[in-house]
């Protein structure tokens, strides 16, 4: 798990201002997520799955918010310094083979009868592959289900 004092502390020492940035976001919605309602004591910190959550989430908002921007702006090369430092902290994507694999399986698992079971799929796939690109992994799940119901 991130250590979110220490890495803000290592990039101001480096006076990394992209790394400062990104640990700060992440350290603002960890303690967002903390004070939600419901959370006790004990679950104060956030999980380790919780924290690659909120760190998928501000990539995405940081690659979102650049869509907007003009390369030349000053703001859009910042948030691709950062999209870079959070993307350090991902474990490694699936290859082809293995994402092939692990959606095989999950179709095995559920035997869907066609698209309207993608749900059922994808939901199977978030459990047992949580490093799959679940983009491409929808698209593929959806071609195989079209393709089994015409057969």
């Amino acid at each position: 798990m991130i250590d979110l004092d220490e890495a803000l502390i290592a990039a101001m020492k480096r006076r990394d201002q992209a790394s400062m940035t990104a640990y700060r976001a992440l350290k603002t919605k960890a303690a967002v997520k903390a004070a939600e309602p419901g959370r006790d004591e004990a679950q104060r910190k956030p999980s380790e799955e919780e924290m690659l959550a909120l760190v998928r989430r501000e990539i995405k908002e940081r690659k979102e918010s650049n869509e907007f921007l003009a390369p030349s702006h000053s703001d859009y090369a910042l948030n691709e310094n950062i999209i870079e430092v959070l993307e350090q902290h991902l474990p490694a994507a699936m290859s082809p083979e293995d994402s092939e694999a692990a959606i095989q399986k999950a179709l095995q698992e559920v035997e869907p009868a066609g698209p309207k079971d993608m749900g059922k799929v994808m939901a199977v796939l978030r459990q047992s592959a949580p490093t799959i690109d679940m983009g491409a992994a929808s698209g593929r799940v959806k071609e195989l289900l079209v393709a089994k119901q015409d057969a």
